[in-house]
């Protein structure tokens, strides 16, 4: 919708400039023409004595007079007899916008420059229409070229959407086939009986851990597809967006507490209203703080915050943790781009946070990380020293 907004601007800007430059070219070559041109060259191309007026319009006219007088000539020397006086019955009709026939100013003509002053006009017209014809080309040639700029954008874009996919695959294949490797082999080994009984269950458990990180995956997975498909539509409403971020504290505060972290909220008791998807862009607040759950160690203090700022809603989600390394965190919102050491040691794929900036962007917001000194000052000022903010 963007792109097609701004070609739409493109579009009417370039044809209001050319317009206008072509409008000044115009009165110019008119004012040339009937102030210094017509005075100039009329007495050379009339008879003496006679008193005529030129400008513009009247010579236009004029050429198309002649122009028709050229045919009828034609006409009348090829066409078998029986147009009778046709030629002279349609030149009469020609009259001026001063009354005046063009018969009489076509006679107040010497004969001898009657053919070069038809292509002197004919030129006056070219070089009054060329402006036009030159804008018309410029205006075409800046649209062409715009066009072949989109489409190579584009092009970009399918490749590096290509190539992502295959990285998306390749990282999916990647991260669902260490579990199920090991619920095979774990299986394998209980229905070969090469587990010993008091190990049985320790297998078991393993099995049941490993299958539900699998059908976590598979579910974020179905989750981010759905999302990033076309069909895919927000059931916004009207929402108390501070009762919102109240509940999806509450949510997990458990979680949380069972994690040895605590939770510091700071919430305004006022009604905030926005229009929003209430099941979306709660999903996005539960998975930020379960992200600082899964993402820090025992003690950590995990912030929810909530208020306005230059008119515009602020949602943060802060931990006291540590920072994210430098060279994960440019691209922290992409799928799969945790950090193997991350993914291999809490079982995170960051499809997440890929989901989350998606929902979003579906909003009309937006989501950053900041951490160190790029941290609002509130933020630091309270012990943290990391957030995930919605604006």
């Amino acid at each position: 919708m963007d792109k097609i907004r701004e070609l739409r601007t493109f579009i009417v800007k370039n044809f209001i400039i050319v317009l206008l430059l072509v409008a000044f070219t115009e009165s110019a070559l008119v004012l040339v023409f009937n102030n210094v041109v017509f005075p100039k060259i009329t007495p050379l191309i009339f008879k003496e004595g006679t008193n005529v007026e030129y400008d513009v319009i009247t010579v236009i006219v004029f050429a198309f007079y002649i122009i028709v007088r050229l045919i009828l000539l034609f006409i009348s020397r090829y066409v078998p007899i029986g147009l009778g006086n046709i030629d002279e019955k349609v030149i009469n009709s020609f009259i001026l916008f001063d009354g005046n026939s063009l018969v009489e100013k076509y006679e107040a003509i010497n004969p001898w420059v009657r053919v070069l002053m038809f292509i002197c006009i004919i030129l006056m017209i070219v070089v009054l229409f060329f402006p036009i014809l030159l804008a018309g080309s410029v205006f075409t040639a800046r649209l062409m070229a715009r066009f072949a700029a989109l489409e190579e954008e584009e092009k970009k874009k399918n490749l590096l959407y290509e190539k992502k996919r295959s990285l998306l695959l390749s990282d999916i294949a990647h991260d669902l086939r260490t579990p199920i490797t090991t619920i095979y082999g774990y299986s394998r080994a209980i229905l070969d009986d090469k587990v010993e009984d008091e190990k049985r269950d320790e297998y078991l458990n393993l099995i049941c851990m490993k299958a539900g990180k699998v059908d976590e995956l598979v579910n974020l997975l179905f989750d981010y597809v759905k999302i990033d498909s076309e069909g895919f539509k927000l059931h916004k409403e009207r929402i108390d967006i501070s009762e919102l971020v109240r509940q999806a504290g509450a949510f997990l505060y458990q979680d949380i507490c069972d994690a040895g972290m605590e939770l510091i909220p700071e919430i305004p008791e006022e009604e905030i209203y926005i229009d929003a998807d209430k099941v979306q862009l709660s999903r996005v607040i539960v998975n930020l703080l379960n992200n600082s759950i899964k993402h820090n160690p025992e003690g950590t203090k995990i912030g929810l915050f909530l208020y306005k700022e230059d008119q515009k809603i602020r949602i943060i989600v802060s931990d006291s943790g540590p920072l994210i390394p430098e060279s994960i965190a440019p691209n922290i919102f992409d799928p799969f781009k945790t950090g193997d050491e991350s993914r291999k040691s809490s079982g995170g794929t960051g499809l997440g946070l890929s989901i989350a900036r998606k929902i979003t962007r579906l909003h009309g917001m937006d989501i950053r990380l900041l951490q160190g000194s790029n941290a609002p000052e509130r933020i630091k000022s309270a012990g943290f020293t990391k957030c995930f903010m919605i604006r």
